[in-house]
């Protein structure tokens, strides 16, 4: 029997908003009047470059799973299906939940509805302790696969680094520790469960959040099934990144309980993710560095996001 390929797809897709301010949210730079003129047409253009890097990231096929990072809320979701959907990509659906973030970024899973069955989802509060600000959730989904194998995922966004490094770095401690806490937990009920983590991190795979904190290994030689495996930590080990500040950064990964590289009905490896950097993605800035072609870059440039997507193709036996 021929194996048949599965894909997942995670990109943070820079402060995708609509054009109307939401009085609950700090959300109004995002408008047509406001500091970024974020007009209909520049959303519409946005919604356009987001299909064509979803057609074009796995070819010949689409994706089966795209997890996404700093979209505002469901119309926004929803017009990028109605976009996915004029493209030929139909039979798509999505799962978003609202969550406490104050400038209303959340993240979501667009999924297709013909090769994955959600059975279950929900969000995962994150309560930064004292008197902080508010963060996004982390986004739990459990589904089924068309071989039957059942897939817990996890899209993450954790807190950027904006608010300097010692505060900052505290807050993306307790999100591991919190996302810990819930893959521990599914474990916990059952040790050989397929996990798979995605997201951006806002920290590379050697920072302590994800190496520390979420014990993630980076050693595939001795697979441990309850342990979870960072299958872009060697794109990392050759300098490679999805975001660039001072250099090139891997914050966008995939982490997998070891189980996922182990199973019988799974063929995932390493080597079956990536990060995808046509050229077209990317843009030369005045110091001659190569960077991601951005939304915006101090003004409007129309480019797509600050950061590259990531992605990865397993084969289910």
């Amino acid at each position: 029997m021929i194996p048949h390929p599965f894909s997942f797809v995670f990109y943070n897709t820079e402060n995708f908003y609509d054009t109307i301010d939401d009085p609950q949210t700090m959300d109004e730079d995002y408008t047509p009047n406001g500091f970024r003129k974020w007009t209909p047409g520049r959303f519409n253009t946005k919604v356009k470059k987001l299909t064509e890097v979803m057609a074009d990231i796995v070819q010949p096929a689409y994706p089966d799973v795209i997890g996404l990072a700093e979209i505002e809320n469901k119309w926004v979701l929803e017009s990028i299906l109605d976009e996915m959907n004029r493209h030929g990509m139909s039979r798509y659906s999505f799962v978003h939940y609202d969550s406490p973030d104050e400038r209303g970024s959340d993240v979501a899973l667009i999924y297709n509805t013909q090769s994955f069955i959600i059975l279950e989802s929900n969000p995962i509060l994150v309560q930064l302790p004292g008197i902080e600000d508010r963060t996004r959730d982390i986004l739990h989904v459990k589904g089924k696969t068309v071989n039957g194998e059942i897939l817990h995922l996890y899209v993450v966004h954790f807190p950027s680094r904006n608010a300097g490094t010692e505060v900052s770095e505290r807050r993306r401690y307790f999100v591991a520790s919190e996302l810990r806490n819930a893959v521990q937990k599914t474990l916990l009920e059952k040790p050989d469960a397929n996990l798979l983590i995605m997201g951006d991190f806002n920290d590379t795979p050697d920072d302590n959040s994800i190496d520390e904190i979420l014990e993630v290994e980076k050693n595939f030689t001795d697979i441990v099934p309850i342990k979870l495996y960072n299958l872009l930590y060697p794109k990392h080990k050759k300098g490679l990144g999805t975001t660039f500040h001072k250099g090139w950064l891997l914050f966008d990964q995939f982490i997998v309980s070891g189980n996922m590289l182990m199973s019988n009905k799974i063929d995932c490896k390493p080597e079956y993710a990536d990060i995808f950097n046509p050229r077209y993605l990317l843009q030369v800035d005045r110091k001659k560095h190569v960077l991601p072609y951005r939304t915006y870059s101090g003004s409007y440039t129309g480019g797509y996001s600050d950061h590259l997507p990531i992605y990865l193709r397993i084969y289910l036996n």
